[in-house]
């Protein structure tokens, strides 16, 4: 309980406080009264920064439209017996509502094949999504399997909304580039897009 002027005044008068006594009393209920300040303050900033992140949570579970443009790889391995590996690129969206594919079309060989393909999806939830890109060596024989050669995981919370997000990530042997472009709002056009990015980098 904090003491008021006037009830300082009363408990002096009464008790025969000396001028010292007095001036500790009133020393104590202004630091009594600095104290619930604190915790009014600590309080309101807590519950400030409660709101601030429910509202970045909400943010994080909004869907949105994701664009992944496979540009290019260096470095990849030759088969065993010496001929250049014949690539391609697999790019996954994972929700926990499933899984959709994308790949590369363009036949492109060799240690530094350039595809610059873009594939578009809508996000339900960006929070929990992740972009996995794979990279895959065609068989040589018919009906034979594709060989991995690396992989690449993303996670959509960790891109800017708006922002392209260029990657260069290692395979097994080599190393992949994509860019990746997540929004709440429609993407532009793939050609818009790259103009814009160009414009951005001076190109």
């Amino acid at each position: 309980m904090v003491a008021t002027d006037g009830a300082i005044e009363v408990l002096s008068t009464r008790l025969k406080l000396s001028k010292a006594d007095q001036e500790q009393l009133a020393g104590a209920r202004s630091a009594s009264i600095l104290r619930n300040d604190d915790r009014a303050a600590l309080t309101a900033a807590q519950t400030g920064a409660a709101s601030r992140d429910a509202e970045a949570a909400d943010e994080d579970f909004r869907p949105g439209f994701l664009r992944v443009r496979v540009l290019e790889a260096e470095g990849l391995p030759s088969r065993p017996g010496g001929a250049p590996c014949d690539p391609y690129v697999v790019v996954a969206l994972c929700e926990l509502t499933g899984r959709r594919a994308r790949r590369t079309a363009a036949r492109v060989g060799g240690a530094a094949p350039s595809w610059n393909e873009s594939f578009d999806f809508d996000v339900r939830t960006c929070a929990l999504a992740q972009v996995v890109v794979d990279v895959w060596d065609r068989s040589a024989a018919a009906g034979g399997e594709d060989d991995l050669m690396g992989k690449a995981v993303i996670s959509l919370s960790e891109c800017r909304p708006g922002m392209p997000h260029t990657f260069f990530k290692n395979l097994l042997e080599g190393r992949l580039v994509f860019r990746v472009l997540f929004d709440h709002a429609p993407l532009p056009s793939v050609d818009d897009e790259e103009a814009q990015y160009k414009q951005a980098l001076g190109l």
